[in-house]
């Protein structure tokens, strides 16, 4: 198979890119999406030529690919890709794992011609310089970018290869782990909201031991990992923390958001008292940084910061999901299976940032922000909020490769301001 991953390092391709990495990423599942976005690739990618070479386009892709400068043998290889490709979108016939491969190596073909022909004119400036203005530090840990993906948003990182240069995140928040494997919650888990979503997921994962002794050996050299835990006691964020105390992993985040069984239901998130025992029995455990992942569901969220500082937390990470819920009104049932759920997406982000806001205004240690970022706009507004780094999550679901475009996006944001590097946007509001 080819692999379009190195797109993810040429921002000048961003026009057809993300087009060729999901027709490759459709061909494990659907030979016909495969086809049908091979097409829309190709169609990008003839778009971007005549872009570059200063060309009126038209509305006839046909004569645009006959005057776009290929040699016979590959246009007619572009060509081939656009008929069968209107004959997938329009249902005319079902497509080979063969079919579907060749189509993929005729727009490998393709890509690569651009690249030959314009690549050297690009200076390279993608990870070099991305390092440089956008490289930083978060607890001793060094950061190509203080872009990370967050948990329960990203799987284990590995599943999004195809799409992300994981080395250039800032770190991976990985699936959240628990002592024990969980199944989860029954019933319905997700579902869409307007601008955001609902989920009950259950904190399904396949437990601690499997975690160190089957995932982290394939992916610790793969980017900075930072294990996301729960528990539901006091003892057992100790446990945890020490089992996962090893080489290849960067920091422990602890999910507070979860019920304290042994006190009768209290969410350790909630009471301060409560986050800063689990800060302690954490730090007490580890030798690896400690972030304390906030809930947005209490009344004054710096006072959970403060008590969290004062335990010893080396970063915060804010906020956690809002609690919601929605109903079926046909069937007078709630939507999910647990009633309620975990509200995300960019509908939280207003609150997501105040809260920022509120608890960089509190706190000493650094701050990873996150809830509904979408856009380099809405990251920048957390670094002037006072965030040190950002964390995107549901986003990743419809745009799997949102957090290069992200890095991308804010280089080019803090050059714009004339800022030699994402510390001096970091706490700038005026107000």
């Amino acid at each position: 198979m080819n692999n379009f991953s190195f797109l993810n390092d040429k921002p000048e391709y961003r026009s057809f890119a993300k087009d060729c990495i999901d027709a490759e990423a459709a061909f494990k599942n659907s030979y016909d999406s495969c086809v049908k976005l091979v097409r829309t690739a190709l169609d990008a990618a003839i778009k971007w030529l005549y872009a570059a070479e200063n060309k009126m386009p038209s509305d006839n892709l046909f004569d645009m690919i006959e005057n776009a400068g290929l040699d016979k043998n590959l246009a007619d290889k572009v060509h081939y890709c656009r008929k069968v490709g209107n004959a997938a979108i329009h249902n005319e016939q079902e497509f080979s794992a063969d079919e579907a491969k060749q189509c993929l190596k005729n727009l490998f073909d393709l890509v690569q011609w651009i690249d030959a022909r314009y690549g050297k004119n690009f200076t390279p400036r993608t990870f070099k310089s991305a390092e440089n203005i956008l490289q930083t530090e978060l607890c001793g840990i060094k950061l190509n970018t203080p872009i990370f993906a967050a948990s329960g948003t990203f799987g284990f990182g590995e599943e999004f290869e195809s799409f992300v240069n994981l080395k250039r995140l800032g770190g991976v928040m990985v699936k959240c782990i628990t002592l024990k494997p969980r199944r989860g919650n029954d019933g319905v888990r997700i579902t869409e909201t307007p601008s955001g979503m609902l989920n009950c997921i259950g904190l399904e994962n396949p437990g601690v031991e499997t975690f160190l002794t089957k995932i982290l050996p394939r992916i610790k050299n793969k980017m900075n990992i930072i294990v996301n835990v729960s528990a539901s006691s006091v003892e057992d964020y100790g446990k945890l923390t020490k089992l996962l105390d090893v080489d290849g992993i960067a920091a422990i985040e602890l999910n507070i958001s979860c019920p304290n069984v042994k006190d009768g239901g209290i969410i350790f998130g909630t009471d301060e008292r409560q986050a800063a025992k689990v800060t302690q029995a954490a730090k007490k455990s580890t030798s690896k940084p400690v972030i304390v992942k906030l809930s947005p569901n209490v009344t004054d969220i710096t006072k959970i910061a403060l008590a969290c500082e004062s335990a010893g937390a080396d970063c915060l990470s804010l906020i956690n999901t809002l609690m919601g819920m929605d109903i079926n009104i046909h069937t007078w049932r709630p939507t999910l299976g647990n009633i309620t759920g975990g509200l995300s997406g960019g509908a939280i982000k207003p609150v997501a940032l105040r809260m920022v806001w509120q608890v960089a205004n509190a706190v000493k240690v650094p701050i990873i922000g996150m809830g509904g970022i979408r856009s380099v706009n809405d990251a920048a507004e957390f670094f002037l909020a006072g965030a040190s780094a950002v964390a995107i999550g549901t986003t990743n679901f419809a745009e799997p490769s949102i957090t290069m475009q992200i890095a991308d996006d804010l280089e080019k944001y803090l050059r714009s301001c004339g800022l030699k590097n994402i510390r001096e946007l970091i706490g700038k509001l005026k107000t």
